[in-house]
Protein backbone atom coordinates (compact mmCIF):
# COMPACT_ATOMS: atom_id res chain seq x y z
CA UNK A 1 0.00 0.00 0.00
CA UNK A 2 1.22 3.14 -1.00
CA UNK A 3 0.81 6.18 1.92
CA UNK A 4 0.67 9.98 1.06
CA UNK A 5 0.93 12.26 3.64
CA UNK A 6 0.20 15.60 2.57
CA UNK A 7 -1.91 17.72 -0.17
CA UNK A 8 1.23 18.05 -2.37
CA UNK A 9 2.40 14.71 -2.59
CA UNK A 10 -1.32 13.43 -3.45
CA UNK A 11 -1.15 15.77 -6.46
CA UNK A 12 1.96 14.52 -7.74
CA UNK A 13 0.62 11.20 -7.54
CA UNK A 14 -0.59 10.00 -11.11
CA UNK A 15 -4.19 8.51 -10.27
CA UNK A 16 -4.99 8.60 -14.40
CA UNK A 17 -5.93 4.82 -14.22
CA UNK A 18 -9.33 6.02 -11.90
CA UNK A 19 -10.23 5.33 -8.57
CA UNK A 20 -12.95 4.47 -6.11
CA UNK A 21 -12.24 6.79 -3.09
CA UNK A 22 -13.38 5.76 0.82
CA UNK A 23 -13.62 9.26 2.67
CA UNK A 24 -13.82 8.96 6.67
CA UNK A 25 -11.71 9.16 10.51
CA UNK A 26 -11.49 4.96 10.35
CA UNK A 27 -10.94 5.55 13.97
CA UNK A 28 -9.84 1.55 15.06
CA UNK A 29 -10.73 0.36 11.60
CA UNK A 30 -13.61 -1.48 13.18
CA UNK A 31 -16.55 -3.77 11.66
CA UNK A 32 -18.21 -0.89 10.06
CA UNK A 33 -14.93 0.48 8.37
CA UNK A 34 -14.63 -2.58 7.31
CA UNK A 35 -17.77 -2.81 5.38
CA UNK A 36 -16.67 -0.06 3.67
CA UNK A 37 -13.54 -0.94 3.01
CA UNK A 38 -14.82 -4.55 1.44
CA UNK A 39 -17.12 -2.08 -0.45
CA UNK A 40 -14.38 -0.29 -1.97
CA UNK A 41 -12.04 -3.04 -2.55
CA UNK A 42 -14.77 -4.74 -4.44
CA UNK A 43 -15.57 -1.67 -6.50
CA UNK A 44 -12.45 -0.94 -7.70
CA UNK A 45 -11.59 -5.05 -8.40
CA UNK A 46 -15.07 -5.30 -10.42
CA UNK A 47 -13.99 -1.77 -12.39
CA UNK A 48 -10.02 -1.75 -12.74
CA UNK A 49 -9.47 1.10 -10.76
CA UNK A 50 -7.63 1.89 -7.81
CA UNK A 51 -8.51 1.74 -4.24
CA UNK A 52 -7.95 4.70 -2.19
CA UNK A 53 -8.70 5.23 1.78
CA UNK A 54 -8.69 9.40 2.03
CA UNK A 55 -8.79 9.68 5.89
CA UNK A 56 -6.94 12.29 8.80
CA UNK A 57 -3.98 11.44 10.97
CA UNK A 58 -5.87 13.24 13.77
CA UNK A 59 -9.41 13.60 14.56
CA UNK A 60 -10.91 17.12 12.84
CA UNK A 61 -11.86 17.91 16.44
CA UNK A 62 -8.16 18.19 17.56
CA UNK A 63 -7.94 20.93 15.17
CA UNK A 64 -11.76 22.48 15.62
CA UNK A 65 -12.83 21.98 19.09
CA UNK A 66 -9.73 20.43 21.34
CA UNK A 67 -12.16 20.31 24.21
CA UNK A 68 -14.57 17.78 22.76
CA UNK A 69 -12.19 15.61 20.94
CA UNK A 70 -12.34 12.22 22.41
CA UNK A 71 -8.86 9.95 22.85
CA UNK A 72 -8.23 7.95 20.00
CA UNK A 73 -8.77 3.98 19.70
CA UNK A 74 -5.85 3.56 17.40
CA UNK A 75 -2.44 5.60 16.79
CA UNK A 76 -1.92 6.82 12.92
CA UNK A 77 0.29 3.95 12.41
CA UNK A 78 -2.05 1.56 14.01
CA UNK A 79 -4.62 2.17 11.49
CA UNK A 80 -2.46 2.27 8.45
CA UNK A 81 -1.63 -1.21 9.25
CA UNK A 82 -5.20 -2.40 9.67
CA UNK A 83 -5.86 -0.37 6.46
CA UNK A 84 -2.99 -2.01 5.10
CA UNK A 85 -3.98 -5.74 5.56
CA UNK A 86 -7.79 -5.11 3.63
CA UNK A 87 -5.57 -4.74 0.33
CA UNK A 88 -5.99 -1.38 -0.12
CA UNK A 89 -3.77 -0.02 -3.26
CA UNK A 90 -3.56 3.83 -1.67
CA UNK A 91 -3.82 5.58 2.12
CA UNK A 92 -3.71 9.62 1.86
CA UNK A 93 -3.53 10.64 5.55
CA UNK A 94 -3.35 13.97 5.88
CA UNK A 95 -3.20 16.30 9.05
CA UNK A 96 -6.38 18.18 9.35
CA UNK A 97 -4.99 21.78 9.99
CA UNK A 98 -6.05 25.10 9.12
CA UNK A 99 -5.78 24.88 5.27
CA UNK A 100 -7.36 21.51 5.48
CA UNK A 101 -10.39 22.80 7.55
CA UNK A 102 -10.99 25.99 5.25
CA UNK A 103 -11.20 23.80 1.70
CA UNK A 104 -15.25 24.18 0.76
CA UNK A 105 -16.53 21.66 0.23
CA UNK A 106 -17.34 22.10 -3.36
CA UNK A 107 -13.69 22.11 -4.05
CA UNK A 108 -12.83 18.73 -2.13
CA UNK A 109 -15.19 17.04 -4.33
CA UNK A 110 -13.88 19.35 -7.60
CA UNK A 111 -10.38 19.85 -6.91
CA UNK A 112 -9.39 16.22 -5.04
CA UNK A 113 -11.62 13.83 -5.85
CA UNK A 114 -12.71 14.61 -9.59
CA UNK A 115 -9.07 16.41 -10.45
CA UNK A 116 -6.26 15.06 -8.65
CA UNK A 117 -7.92 11.60 -7.66
CA UNK A 118 -10.35 10.69 -10.91
CA UNK A 119 -12.59 9.29 -8.91
CA UNK A 120 -15.58 7.31 -10.92
CA UNK A 121 -17.39 6.00 -7.04
CA UNK A 122 -17.19 7.23 -3.49
CA UNK A 123 -18.10 5.42 -0.96
CA UNK A 124 -18.58 7.10 3.19
CA UNK A 125 -20.36 6.31 6.08
CA UNK A 126 -23.67 7.81 6.98
CA UNK A 127 -22.79 10.46 9.54
CA UNK A 128 -19.88 11.67 7.84
CA UNK A 129 -18.94 15.40 6.70
CA UNK A 130 -16.49 16.97 5.01
CA UNK A 131 -15.49 20.40 4.13
CA UNK A 132 -15.42 23.75 5.46
CA UNK A 133 -17.98 24.26 8.28
CA UNK A 134 -19.12 20.38 7.40
CA UNK A 135 -21.01 21.26 4.70
CA UNK A 136 -20.69 18.44 2.43
CA UNK A 137 -22.17 15.29 2.59
CA UNK A 138 -23.48 12.56 0.64
CA UNK A 139 -26.78 14.70 -1.13
CA UNK A 140 -24.36 17.38 -2.30
CA UNK A 141 -21.83 14.64 -3.07
CA UNK A 142 -24.69 12.82 -4.90
CA UNK A 143 -25.78 15.69 -6.43
CA UNK A 144 -22.01 16.75 -7.38
CA UNK A 145 -21.13 13.36 -9.15
CA UNK A 146 -24.25 13.52 -11.39
CA UNK A 147 -22.04 16.51 -13.32
CA UNK A 148 -18.46 15.09 -12.53
CA UNK A 149 -19.54 11.09 -13.40
CA UNK A 150 -18.87 9.82 -10.69
CA UNK A 151 -21.03 7.52 -8.24
CA UNK A 152 -21.39 7.68 -4.63
CA UNK A 153 -22.56 4.74 -2.11
CA UNK A 154 -23.57 5.30 1.33
CA UNK A 155 -22.71 2.31 3.56
CA UNK A 156 -25.26 1.97 6.42
CA UNK A 157 -23.50 0.91 9.79
CA UNK A 158 -23.03 -2.38 10.65
CA UNK A 159 -25.66 -3.42 13.60
CA UNK A 160 -25.90 -6.67 15.80
CA UNK A 161 -29.10 -7.54 16.76
CA UNK A 162 -27.71 -7.91 20.37
CA UNK A 163 -25.09 -5.21 20.57
CA UNK A 164 -26.62 -2.59 18.32
CA UNK A 165 -25.01 -0.32 15.91
CA UNK A 166 -21.22 -0.70 15.69
CA UNK A 167 -19.19 3.05 16.21
CA UNK A 168 -15.74 3.92 17.03
CA UNK A 169 -17.53 6.12 20.17
CA UNK A 170 -19.53 3.05 21.32
CA UNK A 171 -16.14 1.38 20.87
CA UNK A 172 -14.51 3.94 23.15
CA UNK A 173 -16.90 3.70 25.89
CA UNK A 174 -16.51 0.05 26.10
CA UNK A 175 -12.72 0.09 26.51
CA UNK A 176 -13.20 3.21 29.10
CA UNK A 177 -15.81 0.90 31.06
CA UNK A 178 -13.30 -2.57 30.46
CA UNK A 179 -15.88 -4.20 28.41
CA UNK A 180 -12.80 -5.11 26.10
CA UNK A 181 -14.88 -8.45 25.51
CA UNK A 182 -17.81 -5.98 23.83
CA UNK A 183 -14.98 -4.12 22.17
CA UNK A 184 -14.05 -6.95 20.68
CA UNK A 185 -16.53 -7.90 19.51
CA UNK A 186 -17.71 -4.56 17.61
CA UNK A 187 -14.09 -4.42 16.57
CA UNK A 188 -13.92 -7.65 14.75
CA UNK A 189 -10.74 -8.29 16.52
CA UNK A 190 -9.24 -8.44 19.93
CA UNK A 191 -8.47 -5.22 21.40
CA UNK A 192 -5.03 -4.25 21.90
CA UNK A 193 -2.76 -1.88 22.37
CA UNK A 194 1.26 -1.65 21.85
CA UNK A 195 3.91 -0.48 23.37
CA UNK A 196 8.14 -0.70 24.11
CA UNK A 197 8.49 -2.81 27.15
CA UNK A 198 10.67 -0.28 29.75
CA UNK A 199 12.64 -0.69 33.28
CA UNK A 200 9.67 -0.68 35.92
CA UNK A 201 10.12 -0.91 39.80
CA UNK A 202 11.03 -4.38 39.28
CA UNK A 203 8.09 -5.11 41.87
CA UNK A 204 6.63 -8.14 39.92
CA UNK A 205 9.80 -10.01 39.81
CA UNK A 206 10.09 -9.47 43.53
CA UNK A 207 6.54 -11.18 44.10
CA UNK A 208 7.72 -14.04 41.71
CA UNK A 209 5.52 -12.07 38.55
CA UNK A 210 7.85 -10.16 36.54
CA UNK A 211 6.33 -8.53 34.22
CA UNK A 212 6.57 -6.44 30.65
CA UNK A 213 6.16 -2.58 31.53
CA UNK A 214 5.10 -0.53 28.46
CA UNK A 215 5.96 3.20 27.62
CA UNK A 216 4.55 5.25 24.96
CA UNK A 217 1.80 2.94 24.22
CA UNK A 218 -0.28 3.22 21.11
CA UNK A 219 -3.68 3.01 21.26
CA UNK A 220 -6.07 3.65 24.00
CA UNK A 221 -5.23 2.16 27.23
CA UNK A 222 -8.57 0.27 28.75
CA UNK A 223 -10.06 1.20 32.48
CA UNK A 224 -7.74 -0.22 35.32
CA UNK A 225 -7.98 -4.13 36.02
CA UNK A 226 -6.98 -7.31 35.79
CA UNK A 227 -7.32 -8.40 32.52
CA UNK A 228 -6.95 -11.98 30.55
CA UNK A 229 -4.85 -11.64 27.04
CA UNK A 230 -1.97 -12.45 25.27
CA UNK A 231 1.24 -10.51 24.36
CA UNK A 232 2.63 -10.68 20.60
CA UNK A 233 6.31 -10.82 20.93
CA UNK A 234 8.77 -11.31 17.73
CA UNK A 235 5.42 -12.50 15.79
CA UNK A 236 4.75 -14.98 18.56
CA UNK A 237 1.08 -14.59 20.53
CA UNK A 238 1.98 -15.53 23.99
CA UNK A 239 -1.13 -16.28 27.00
CA UNK A 240 -0.72 -13.20 29.52
CA UNK A 241 -2.59 -11.75 32.72
CA UNK A 242 -2.64 -7.80 32.09
CA UNK A 243 -2.84 -5.71 34.62
CA UNK A 244 -3.99 -1.30 33.80
CA UNK A 245 -3.43 1.31 36.99
CA UNK A 246 -1.31 1.87 39.71
CA UNK A 247 -0.19 -0.59 42.48
CA UNK A 248 -3.26 -0.26 45.23
CA UNK A 249 -0.79 -2.24 47.52
CA UNK A 250 2.78 -0.68 47.18
CA UNK A 251 2.15 2.99 45.44
CA UNK A 252 -1.45 4.22 45.38
CA UNK A 253 0.06 7.48 44.27
CA UNK A 254 2.43 5.83 41.97
CA UNK A 255 1.89 6.56 37.67
CA UNK A 256 -0.81 3.90 36.21
CA UNK A 257 1.02 1.28 33.97
CA UNK A 258 0.29 -1.19 31.65
CA UNK A 259 1.93 -4.59 32.25
CA UNK A 260 2.13 -7.83 31.81
CA UNK A 261 2.97 -11.26 32.92
CA UNK A 262 3.77 -13.29 30.08
CA UNK A 263 2.57 -17.14 31.13
CA UNK A 264 5.45 -20.09 30.60
CA UNK A 265 8.21 -17.60 29.42
CA UNK A 266 11.39 -16.86 30.45
CA UNK A 267 13.84 -13.99 28.23
CA UNK A 268 14.81 -10.41 28.04
CA UNK A 269 12.00 -8.10 26.71
CA UNK A 270 13.76 -4.84 27.39
CA UNK A 271 13.45 -2.71 24.57
CA UNK A 272 11.51 -4.85 22.32
CA UNK A 273 8.05 -3.56 21.10
CA UNK A 274 5.02 -5.73 22.00
CA UNK A 275 1.32 -6.11 21.27
CA UNK A 276 -0.95 -6.32 24.16
CA UNK A 277 -4.11 -8.02 23.63
CA UNK A 278 -6.93 -7.90 25.96
CA UNK A 279 -9.42 -10.85 25.85
CA UNK A 280 -11.53 -10.42 28.83
CA UNK A 281 -11.61 -8.79 32.48
CA UNK A 282 -10.86 -10.52 35.55
CA UNK A 283 -11.44 -7.77 38.40
CA UNK A 284 -10.89 -4.48 39.26
CA UNK A 285 -7.42 -3.32 40.80
CA UNK A 286 -7.78 -3.97 44.67
CA UNK A 287 -5.72 -2.83 47.62
CA UNK A 288 -4.48 -6.03 49.71
CA UNK A 289 -3.39 -5.90 53.17
CA UNK A 290 0.06 -8.02 52.39
CA UNK A 291 2.20 -8.99 50.04
CA UNK A 292 1.33 -12.63 50.70
CA UNK A 293 -2.23 -11.95 49.87
CA UNK A 294 -1.30 -10.53 46.80
CA UNK A 295 0.54 -13.30 45.37
CA UNK A 296 -2.33 -15.69 46.16
CA UNK A 297 -4.61 -13.09 44.10
CA UNK A 298 -1.90 -13.26 41.61
CA UNK A 299 -1.75 -16.83 41.21
CA UNK A 300 -5.55 -17.31 41.32
CA UNK A 301 -5.32 -14.06 38.42
CA UNK A 302 -3.52 -16.54 36.30
CA UNK A 303 -5.51 -19.51 36.89
CA UNK A 304 -8.58 -17.55 35.56
CA UNK A 305 -6.38 -16.33 32.49
CA UNK A 306 -5.95 -19.65 31.40
CA UNK A 307 -9.04 -21.35 32.37
CA UNK A 308 -10.93 -18.40 30.21
CA UNK A 309 -9.02 -18.58 27.43
CA UNK A 310 -8.99 -22.18 26.96
CA UNK A 311 -12.67 -21.63 27.08
CA UNK A 312 -12.22 -19.08 23.81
Amino acid sequence: MKVITSLEELRSTDFSQGTVVAVGKFDGVHRGHRAIIDSLRGEATKHGLLSVVFTFSNNPLSYLNPTACPRPLSSPQQRLELIEAEGIDYCVMVEFNQAIAQIPAEQFVDDLLVEVLHAKHVLLGTDFRFGHLGKGDAAMLRERGANQGFSVDVVEKVTDVARGAVSSSRIREAVGAGDVALAGEMLGRTYSVRGTVVHGDARGRELGFPTANLGDVEGLIPADGVYAGSVVIDEVERVAAISVGVNLTFDPQGEPRVEAFVLDFEGDLYGKEIVVRFAERIRPMLPFESAEALIARMHDDVAETRALLDRR
